[in-house]
C-alpha cells in the first residue's frame, strides 16, 4: 500500500511540473532577450531611442504620416504616454502606447513615437 502511496505521489509530482511549468515557487529562468519595459516620460522630462531607426509620427498610430526618423541614443523631448493605435515593434506586439515628443523645441507636442522603443531617462 505504501509503495502505491509513493507512485501516486511521484505521478503527482511530475504531472504538475508538466502541467504548471516546473516546480512551485521556482524563479523563471531570466530571457536576455526580453524587451525593456515601454518608456512613459512621466515627469516630462527626456526618452531615449533604444532602436536603430524610429519612425516619428503625426499621430498615434501607424497608419499617420512620417515626419522624420531618429536613430539609437537620440535624446528626445516628450510628454507623458498616450493611448493610440496597436503595433508590434522593438520586441512588443499589441502595443498602444505612444509618447508624444517635442522635436522642435517650441514647448509643443509636434509628433508621437511608439513606446516601447524607447527609454525613460
Amino acid at each position: 500500500m505504501n509503495k502505491v502511496k509513493s507512485v501516486i505521489a511521484i505521478g503527482a509530482a511530475l504531472f504538475g511540473c508538466v502541467t504548471f511549468g516546473g516546480v512551485a515557487g521556482a524563479e523563471p529562468a531570466s530571457d536576455r532577450h526580453a524587451p525593456l519595459p515601454a518608456a512613459t516620460c512621466a515627469d516630462y522630462d527626456y526618452v531615449r531611442v533604444t532602436t536603430d531607426r524610429l519612425n516619428v509620427r503625426a499621430g498615434k498610430g501607424t497608419n499617420y504620416d512620417v515626419l522624420k526618423t531618429v536613430y539609437r541614443d537620440d535624446k528626445l523631448s516628450c510628454y507623458p504616454v498616450e493611448t493610440g493605435g496597436r503595433y508590434s515593434a522593438c520586441g512588443s506586439s499589441n502595443a498602444n502606447g505612444w509618447i508624444p515628443i517635442d522635436f522642435r523645441g517650441d514647448v509643443g507636442i509636434d509628433g508621437y513615437v511608439a513606446s516601447t522603443c524607447v527609454a525613460d531617462m
